[in-house]
């Protein structure tokens, strides 16, 4: 569990973020999921990214390797092409709208805030989002949940404003069940935006991800897959009853059932949103865990 007591706990908890941009989503599902402060694993050291600014090349159409010579020119036939049919103008070619050109991994977050401001949000909620480093913070807490913990300092959201509470039962400590409170407004925002607005954003910003992931040293893998692994953990999360037993040493609390405190990092902040918000993410979950999936 490790929380720090009331009077030291800090107001910073952005940890919803694998979920959401799972559910970001996804998210930013995850993004509640930023723990009170305890040592979480340190991403590998990041490399170059390979620049994203660059559209594939256009494939050609392969050679009509039937024809070996050119047929003759029909000048009756190419005047009445012209002409169109029945003498009429042909329609021009409709143009498809191309998607704007993706910057370079360093420089992507004017863009990716300006895309995500698009998608129909609960009003006042996108405030929530942090605006630095949206893309490679996204990643890293997104790798991390797969491997069941988390990173604090990397949350794609705000951090809580309200401090972490307990209830004192004789000598023993309870979790407060008014801390589950705190998370609503993420899973407001989470569940507010259209699924299909998510998916094509992800969709749209995926180079991206790719490239951050291959800066945490996974080169020949796809962050898309890994997405799919952090989902099936928090799907995995045991859900027990609200208010579990804590125990405080001189600076935090842990959940006495050893158990429970053998879990991961991830598993541990899930159990910490109180049964009914763990089910609203998990139905969020599942509902963009084939969605995401989809290439």
């Amino acid at each position: 569990m490790s929380e720090q007591k009331t009077e030291q706990q800090p107001k910073n908890n952005n940890w919803l973020a694998p979920v959401v941009l799972l559910a970001i989503i996804a998210a930013s599902a995850w993004y509640l999921l930023k723990p009170e402060p305890e040592p979480a694993p340190t991403p590998a050291t990041a490399v170059t990214a390979p620049a994203a600014d660059t559209q594939p090349e256009p494939v050609k159409e392969p050679e009509d390797v039937l024809t070996t010579t050119e047929e003759p020119v029909d000048e009756i036939s190419a005047q009445a092409a012209d002409a169109g049919v029945d003498g009429q103008t042909l329609p021009a070619e409709q143009e498809v709208a191309a998607l704007p050109q993706l910057p370079a991994l360093d420089e992507s977050d004017a863009l990716v805030q300006q895309e995500l401001l698009k998608l129909n949000w609960k009003p006042g909620l996108a405030a929530l989002f942090v605006n630095e480093e949206m893309i490679r913070r996204f990643v890293v807490q997104v790798d991390n949940i797969a491997q069941g913990q988390l990173v604090p300092q990397q949350g794609i959201f705000k951090g809580l404003k309200q401090d972490f509470k307990v209830v004192k039962n004789g000598a023993q400590y309870q979790l407060d069940s008014a801390n589950y409170a705190r998370y609503n407004l993420y899973l407001d925002l989470l569940e507010s935006a259209p699924k299909e607005q998510v998916v094509a954003l992800f969709n749209q910003l995926y180079p991206l991800m790719q490239a951050a992931y291959q800066e945490l040293g996974y080169p020949e893998q796809q962050f898309r897959d890994r997405v799919q692994q952090a989902i099936k953990v928090l799907l995995a999360s045991p859900e027990v009853a609200d208010s579990p037993m804590l125990v405080l040493d001189s600076v935090q609390y842990s959940f006495a059932d050893a158990e429970l405190e053998q879990l991961g990092l991830a598993a541990k902040q899930m159990i910490r949103l109180g049964q009914k918000n763990q089910q609203r993410l998990k139905l969020l979950l599942a509902a963009y865990q084939p969605l995401l999936a989809k290439r």
